[in-house]
């Protein structure tokens, strides 16, 4: 009763946090907070680069928003657009009117530096089906002269006047000094952004609701998963400096060619800090992966080709990874790292049932996680035992088939020699005998096996082997891997399974993350001329798999067709060919 009452209340608890972080005004928001402004969702994408001497303003303007930029539109594109004789005139209404930028109370005033059509490209990692959506976008990119020492720049947006019906959609991130201000965001009204010009990572906008999704220096992310718990950490290179010679000052940029031994000397210094302990013991970590990422309109994002990174919003993702047996009932993080501007670690501890935040302080540094999935069940693989063929046995129609022939036998086989009343017993006999040919038992014959299967039989035969597959690369060690493989699988297809569905669930621009499968759905399945003793279907069916890194969830949904070979080996069905005939990522 305890533990259900303890789910029931961290369901409940889950559901009233998010509630109370949408609405509530943020100093900084949680890892797992899923914005609820989609790019996609947005008709006009702006975004604001505020640096020393300039800022750029890029937009991508939507069809259902032209006339409301109406100004920096070509007539080609628009009829109440510009044309080449007053577009001068045009674009200085557009600075002063549509789109007003503003410092020390003046308004800014720019020059255009590009405006031209372009197919819309969808800017979140969001399930959106990108080949059902054709849409073009005018991109126009305005430079305003910007003095660096104002503290305070404004934006209004195209605000209707009362008689004019609806509104623009329009989605914005600022950045100052390439760092982002704010998480995408609506904006419907004049907003003000403070800068900090000794550190642009503390630059915030007067209205509280616009904040940025990853404000803390560190970030903390406990995953606990089947046969693994991981340890993830964000971190602001600067803020490492209490800890490590760092030799950068603020407005430099940590050179290509210093990154990878940067890295791994964060990687080695966090190792030694922030121990975590399963089941009351501490364990020694696993460097998974160490990146340097960036935070934009997808989200976190890893740096996949290495540049100069400015040392003010340089940011580390390191992952620790501790193999388990299985799901432990206890996980301890002691958190060590904090001082003068590190008071407050946001943490989130994400396993089956869904993430649980958590604030770690110097009076309280112990990030503890409790196994209460009461209802959980591990993801397992079992072997597809061959079945020995079985026959029905009708006891009852047995029974009476053998009185008809022993009341034959002793009348010398002969139906006519049978008395009246014998011969009516033989019918009825004969008729009990057919009727009950249903009841009865069924036994196996040994050293025979059964060859045919329905198509239900087939199809749920064919699953749990698919299933089996997706299931061995639950494991850390390669080793592991071909183990749980060997089970369902048998010869040259091993290695040729282990190393395509490594590569088919890589995650795009996540540092070569693979998603763990969690669904598989079988479509169809065919019965095909057998090529030597076994079965042979062409199939087609579905992968979904997730994976979960620094809070955010990616998604990898791959669809397969295929033609697959299945034998007896050793008593066991295992698959021996697969002919893939397509495979598409959906």
């Amino acid at each position: 009763m305890q533990i259900s009452a303890l789910i029931s209340i961290r369901s409940y608890m889950n559901k009233l946090y998010f509630l109370v972080a949408f609405w509530a005004i943020p100093s900084f928001s949680f890892a797992d907070f899923v914005n609820p402004v989609l790019a996609e969702q947005c008709e006009t994408i702006l975004e604001v680069y505020v640096n020393d001497d300039h800022i750029l303003v890029q937009l991508e303007i939507g069809s259902g928003d032209y006339p409301w930029f109406s100004d920096i539109i070509p007539e080609q594109y628009y009829k109440e657009g510009f044309s080449e004789a007053d577009k001068l005139s045009r674009w200085r209404h557009f600075m002063q009117h549509q789109l007003v930028l503003q410092a020390g109370g003046r308004v800014l005033l720019g020059k255009v530096q590009m405006v031209e059509e372009r197919d819309w490209v969808p800017q979140t990692s969001s399930n959106l089906d990108t080949s059902t959506v054709k849409r073009k976008v005018i991109y126009a990119e305005v430079e305003y002269p910007f003095d660096g020492k104002k503290h305070q720049i404004s934006m209004t947006p195209p605000i209707p006047r009362k008689e004019e019906a609806g509104q623009p959609n329009i989605g914005f991130v600022a950045y100052h000094k390439s760092m982002p201000v704010n998480d995408l965001y609506v904006i419907k009204q004049k907003e003000t952004l403070q800068l900090n010009l000794e550190d642009p990572w503390y630059s915030h906008f007067t209205n509280p609701n616009i904040g940025r999704h990853h404000s803390s220096s560190f970030m903390s992310f406990l995953y606990v998963e089947p046969y693994e718990v991981r340890h993830e950490v964000l971190v602001r290179v600067k803020n490492l400096g209490g800890w490590m010679d760092l030799k950068y000052n603020l407005n430099d940029k940590i050179p290509v060619e210093d990154q990878e031994a940067l890295k791994q000397k964060i990687a080695e210094m966090l190792s030694h800090h922030n121990l975590v302990t399963i089941d009351s013991v501490e364990r020694k970590p696993i460097l998974d992966r160490v990146n340097f990422v960036e935070t934009n309109i997808s989200g976190v994002q890893i740096i996949e080709n290495p540049k100069p990174l400015p040392y003010v919003s340089a940011m580390v993702g390191v992952i620790f990874a501790y193999p388990d047996k299985g799901m432990p009932k206890e996980v301890k993080i002691h958190w060590d790292m904090f001082n003068d501007k590190i008071k407050l670690i946001p943490c989130t501890t994400i396993d089956p049932a869904g993430p649980w935040p958590h604030e770690l302080q110097p009076s309280d540094s112990i990030l503890t996680w409790t196994n209460f999935l009461k209802h959980y069940k591990m993801p397992n693989i079992t072997e597809q035992k061959v079945d020995e063929l079985k026959i029905h046995v009708p006891l009852f129609s047995i029974l009476f088939f053998s009185m008809l022939i022993f009341m034959l036998y002793r009348h010398q086989w002969s139906l006519n020699a049978l008395p009246r009343w014998r011969k009516f017993l033989f019918v009825l006999y004969l008729i009990l005998g057919i009727i009950s040919y249903p009841i009865g038992g069924n036994t196996t014959i040994p050293f025979l096996t059964k060859k045919n299967y329905t198509t239900p039989e087939a199809k749920a035969l064919v699953l749990q082997l698919l299933k089996n597959t997706y299931r061995a690369f639950e494991f850390r060690e390669e080793s592991d891997v071909y183990d749980k493989l060997a089970l369902c699988i048998d010869g040259p297809l091993l290695q040729q399974i282990y190393l395509q569905t490594r590569k088919s669930m890589v995650v795009e621009n996540q540092g070569g993350i693979e998603a763990k499968v969690n669904e598989v759905v079988l479509s169809t399945i065919e019965k095909m001329p057998e090529k030597s003793m076994g079965l042979r279907y062409k199939c087609q069916w579905i992968a979904k798999g997730e994976v979960g890194h620094w809070g955010h969830k990616h998604n990898r949904v791959n669809q397969y067709e295929a033609i697959i070979d299945i034998r007896p080996v050793d008593g066991v069905w295992k698959m021996v060919s697969m002919e893939m005939i397509d495979e598409v990522r959906l």
